[in-house]
């Protein structure tokens, strides 16, 4: 066998493997250090992959998913608001409204999960935030806590539901509903101002006590068309408690498609008949009502999405806020009617009677 020659080269061959790592060497540690900038970590041939930062989620409980809530909220604060005149006490009244309504909503919340810890942050933020516009309320219109009684029985109703995990049923959205249109009154009082009245501790604030002379709202209404007005407003919301059952969670029973057709029939009577009595065209309510009567007939029997009939209710809610803000007007055409009449009675009688006439003319304007 022939013995393996050693290399001349081999030597050199080495020396020369070991120059090139070498040099391979401190080219990858120079390449570190300059593509480091562009991602590159020593000792690896892939781009660094850079720590994402994760979005953090809000927690629940921070904004209210309840969809119809907010013309509930809006329309019987922005017509009380119109039936009283705005005035500057409004502006921490809406706030108050509004950031109320989001703290009880945190608040049902965090008592329908028994109190646990991940539902009170909202409790507590939007808490803190009510108390800035309560403070704000109570310095210009002290007058308006006559109202916290009304509330307060609605409020605790509806917390109470939310407990007991039944915010679903029919008192709860009824006590709701009531407190939500309790706004029209409240902003209509805080416009009219509190009417200084001897002898009255909250003056010009509950039904059956007048406002003071000269100090009444828009075309000249009082209390006793206000309330009727509520009746409106309040007929409507509380039909849409039915009307929305019909096509969400009780779609296909009979039983509550006939008791929402009936109490729309029934609001219809009752709306019109407190316009009527308050001496307001009644008319137009009951087109009105007659409307959401077909509308709850014709629409549980289709396939609208809650799309169609969440921009439905938001038709509704707008036709009932003009109905409601127009109704005023025939008050002053009625009033101004009755008044051009006497007037005419007694021009007339003083030009066929003489004296007599103008006593007759002159009695008229006295009696009432």
């Amino acid at each position: 066998m022939l013995a393996a020659r050693p290399s001349r080269t081999s030597g050199a061959g080495e020396s020369g493997r070991r120059n090139v790592w070498s040099a391979r060497r401190d080219d990858a540690l120079v390449c570190d250090d300059a593509c480091q900038p562009l991602g590159m970590t020593q000792g690896s041939t892939q781009p660094e992959r850079r720590p994402t930062r994760r979005r953090r989620r809000r927690g629940p409980g921070w904004v209210p998913d309840q969809h119809g809530a907010w013309a509930m909220l809006a329309v019987p604060l922005l017509v009380g608001v119109f039936l009283g005149s705005p005035a500057w006490v409004h502006v921490p009244l809406a706030a108050l409204w509004f950031v109320g309504y989001f703290a009880f909503f945190a608040t049902g919340l965090w008592l329908k999960s028994r109190f646990k810890a991940r539902w009170w942050p909202p409790v507590r933020a939007y808490g803190i935030a009510t108390v800035v516009p309560a403070v704000a309320v109570l310095l210009l219109r002290p007058d308006l806590l006559a109202w916290v009684p009304l509330f307060a029985p609605l409020v605790a109703v509806s917390l109470w539901s939310s407990y007991r995990r039944s915010e679903r049923s029919l008192l709860n959205d009824g006590a709701t509903v009531l407190a939500a249109c309790l706004m029209l009154p409240v902003a209509f009082a805080a416009g009219v101002g509190p009417g200084a009245r001897p002898g009255a501790a909250w003056p010009g604030v509950w039904p059956l006590m007048p406002l003071p002379d000269g100090v009444t709202g828009v075309a000249g209404i009082g209390w006793l068309q206000v309330w009727a007005l509520f009746v409106v407003v309040l007929a409507y919301f509380a039909g849409t408690i039915l009307y929305v059952k019909t096509l969400i969670r009780e779609r296909g029973e009979r039983s509550y498609l006939v008791a929402s057709v009936v109490y729309h029939l029934a609001a219809g009577v009752v709306a019109s008949a407190a316009l009527a009595a308050a001496g307001l065209v009644w008319w137009p309510a009951a087109a009105l009502f007659a409307g959401l009567t077909v509308r709850a007939v014709w629409v549980p029997r289709t396939q609208a999405t809650p799309m169609q009939f969440g921009m439905g209710e938001v038709v509704a809610s707008v036709l009932v806020t003009v109905v409601v803000l127009v109704l005023p007007q025939t008050f002053e055409a009625v009033g101004s009617g009755a008044s051009g009449a006497v007037g005419a009675g007694g021009s007339v009688a003083v030009g066929a009677g003489g004296q007599g006439g103008l006593e007759a003319g002159a009695a008229s304007t006295v009696v009432p």
